[in-house]
């Protein structure tokens, strides 16, 4: 009996508690959360590609010197705001000058053997060349008579043949002396042959050009800025041996300019003139593309191009290679955006939408984004989304919307 009892107790125990299980469950069921949602619908927001950039770029120029030679001064200091024009840096022309002065000289008198060869001698120049062929023929003619009347005594054993023969030489020293007086006459009356002439213009041409290059050397021993801009740097000083070729200053142009790469695919969607933003450090400014590489960086694999600042920053904020945010304008995307707050992830993104009173997880699919704003898919216009009350809710929650 007192078995029996027990058994009973216990059936009632189970009974008792299988109801409050239900009650409790059924409490867990009707639990409304509340939650804050937005409707969905197709909306068109301005979409842009994010780089990261370095300012700086092409305006940055390094001016050097054509020719090695000491400093001689420095007008400017880094710093400075300088004008196009303006005197940078000058060498010691001490050198240069005489290389100048020698190169003139040489070509003035090539000129000179120009200028006759192509004028032609001179009257005065004509009558020496006949006086001379004149004098060359008497002495030829003396020589000649003298030479005759020695081999007529040599004939009757009067003279001996080492007499003859001395002066056979120079009676043959007389023709040759003629013979070259004739020819000089001939070439003065006649004139400079063609190819002489051209001869000696080639000449003057190459000594034009050594004269030439000896002014620009001296010109370019005086250093001036090419651009408005500021110096970044002076890489010499007074005294000082400065090599061709190498930096002496460098000027930043009053352009502001970032530069960025760009991906294979997205070098084919900007030209230039494209509008762009930057961002650096808290000032956000208008640019646009003002050039692109067509070749890719063979490290990097990216395609250089640079952006002019539109409206510029304050200068004493723009320092040369500071990395910047850059927003290159890509037109407009159209379709469901949604907050990006509104996205959580398990391993997949995805967002709650509320359908017939309980909360429906979605998995989506991130496209472009603009600002806090991002396009998915995986959502349709008329959907419900939960922005707000996320952390509170699981997939088939009842919740009340507000």
């Amino acid at each position: 009996m007192r078995k029996l009892l027990v058994i009973c107790l216990l059936i009632l125990n189970l009974i008792v508690l299988s109801g409050c299980s239900e009650k409790a469950d059924t409490k867990a069921d009707t639990k409304t959360y509340p939650v804050k949602t937005v409707e969905l619908k197709d909306e068109s927001y301005p979409v842009s590609l994010e780089y990261d950039g370095i300012t700086g770029g092409s305006e940055v120029r390094k001016l050097s010197f054509k020719s090695s030679a000491k400093v001689s001064k420095i007008y400017i200091s880094k710093g400075q705001h300088v004008k196009k024009g303006d005197q940078l840096v000058d060498l010691d022309k001490t050198d240069l000058n005489f290389a100048m002065e020698g190169a003139k000289s040489e070509m003035d008198a090539v000129s000179a053997q120009y200028n006759k060869a192509v004028n032609g001698a001179q009257a005065e120049d004509i009558n020496k060349a006949q006086i001379a062929v004149k004098n060359a023929q008497d002495n030829y003619n003396y020589c000649k008579d003298l030479y005759d009347k020695n081999v007529s005594l040599f004939e009757m054993h009067a003279v001996t043949q080492q007499q003859v023969n001395d002066i056979k030489i120079k009676l043959d020293g007389s023709e040759s002396e003629l013979n070259g007086a004739k020819e000089t006459l001939k070439q003065l009356q006649n004139g400079t042959r063609e190819e002489d002439k051209l001869a000696v213009l080639a000449q003057l041409n190459a000594a034009k050009a050594d004269y030439d290059s000896k002014v620009n050397l001296l010109q370019d021993a005086s250093l001036t800025a090419d651009v408005d801009g500021y110096v970044v740097d002076i890489l010499c000083k007074e005294g000082e041996m400065q090599s061709a070729g190498y930096p002496v200053v460098l000027i930043r142009s009053e352009n502001q300019v970032v530069t960025i790469g760009l991906s294979d695919n997205d070098v084919k969607k900007i030209q230039l003139g494209t509008k762009a933003q930057v961002k650096i450090d808290d000032v956000t400014t208008d640019g646009e593309v003002m050039s692109i590489v067509q070749m890719a960086d063979s490290k990097s694999g990216t395609y250089s191009a640079e952006i002019k600042l539109l409206t510029q920053i304050d200068n004493s904020k723009f320092y040369i290679g500071q990395s910047v945010k850059v927003y290159i304008n890509e037109g407009e995307k159209n379709g469901i955006w949604i907050p990006i707050v509104s996205i959580l992830n398990d391993g997949q993104d995805y967002v709650y939408v509320v359908e017939d009173g309980r909360a429906v997880k979605k998995n989506v699919t991130l496209g472009q984004t603009n600002e806090n704003q991002v396009c998915v898919e995986g959502l349709k216009s008329g959907d419900n989304l939960v922005n707000e009350g996320l952390k509170n809710i699981k997939a088939g929650y009842q919740v009340s919307a507000e």
